[in-house]
């Protein structure tokens, strides 16, 4: 079994203040079931968070700027890690992944190297 990181990518930065509170319910359910399905079958290595939308970008010649607004649907939102066989089973656990749910989001899914 490898790792593989499942990177979530795009979104509306501001979705947790234009969700209702019964959309929210809903939503945070269909990632509780998600992460539970994975955790039973012993795939979930861990669930990570969402990561806020705002962030500071440092390039080679450590200039700092803005991650800017129109760069969202390229932003990463959060991750997951997960355990599978082959890239391939990683790829069939993340179809089912409720972020594809939300218009302009994917899943971008990496073998984590063991570099030992």
């Amino acid at each position: 079994m490898q790792d593989y990181m499942l990177i979530y990518q795009g979104g509306d930065p501001e979705w947790h203040l234009n969700t209702s509170p019964e959309e929210m319910q809903a939503i945070m359910g269909e990632w509780d079931k998600w992460m539970a399905a994975l955790s039973e079958k012993g795939k979930l290595v861990s669930g990570g968070n969402p990561l806020h939308y705002s962030g500071k970008r440092i390039d080679g010649k450590r200039a700092v700027t803005d991650i800017a607004a129109a760069e969202y649907k390229e932003l990463v939102s959060g991750y997951s890690i997960i355990k599978a066989s082959s890239i391939d089973e990683a790829t069939e656990l993340a179809m089912s992944c409720p972020v594809l749910f939300s218009p302009d989001c994917s899943v971008e899914v990496r073998e984590i190297m063991n570099m030992e």
